[in-house]
């Protein structure tokens, strides 16, 4: 069976109906859609769509998948957020301790590298780590 360009707005809106509000999820889901339905045994466009939505899960199905993409989404911002967060912190941490290393030994270059040091943790560590424990307390509260 071919769609025709009527039948694949109507599967279109209907998706946006039913809670599909990400385009590239949106485009994904109408395609895998249309491929069942031009795959099924059915010559009827009705039956065929409904038995493509019953197969895909249901209405109920594709807001599980709405939701469950958006938190896949929120984990990994949250898990790159956390990497960088800890990596500012580490290299913050031993340039303070080069540069105090460095002061010990009275060598040159030591008041520069305990600036860079203190500058990189105020001035970057600081405030995305506040973000981050801001947005881990958010994503809590939900």
């Amino acid at each position: 069976m071919i769609l025709s360009e009527q039948q694949i707005e109507y599967i279109s809106d209907n998706l946006k109906f039913y809670g599909l509000t990400t385009e590239e999820l949106h485009s994904d889901v109408l395609d895998h859609i249309c491929s069942l339905i031009e795959n099924s045994e059915h010559n009827d466009f009705d039956t065929a769509y409904k038995e493509a939505i019953k197969n895909f899960g249901g209405y109920n199905e594709m807001r599980a998948i709405e939701r469950d993409t958006y938190l896949l989404i929120a984990f990994r911002k949250n898990m790159k957020r956390q990497k960088i967060v800890y990596l500012l912190g580490l290299i913050s941490s031993m340039l303070i301790c080069f540069g105090q290393f460095f002061k010990i030994m009275h060598w040159p270059g030591a008041s520069i590298i305990v600036t860079l040091g203190f500058a990189l943790f105020t001035i970057f560590f600081l405030p995305i780590y506040f973000y981050h424990r801001y947005k881990l307390s958010y994503a809590k509260n939900i």
